[in-house]
């Protein structure tokens, strides 16, 4: 009788140990080195505005950084100063 429980629980407790081995090591679907948001402007309402956004861009290279939200997209720009206009150009991040 003891032989047969034995060798019942066995295999349930190294199914047991061995799926939550499986759940705590899973990799993450999120990048560890993600970089942080910066601030970017957008001509928003006026061309000669600068509105402050969020963006994840750079100033090295890539595509034109854009800003998307309601179904309207803008170019983002970045600027030297808080008097300076925002007319530098920013950059997508690439993966």
């Amino acid at each position: 009788m003891k032989t047969i429980i034995k060798a019942m629980v066995l295999p349930v407790a190294a199914f047991a140990l061995a799926s939550a081995g499986a759940v705590s090591t899973s990799d993450s679907t999120v990048s560890k080195t993600a970089k942080p948001l910066i601030t970017a402007y957008i001509h928003d309402p006026l061309e000669s505005s600068c509105k402050a956004v969020s963006v994840n861009c750079n100033t090295i290279s890539g595509p034109t950084c854009t800003y998307s939200v309601g179904g309207n997209t803008w170019t983002a720009y970045r600027r030297l100063s808080d008097q300076s206009p925002c007319t530098l150009p920013l950059f997508m991040d690439q993966p």
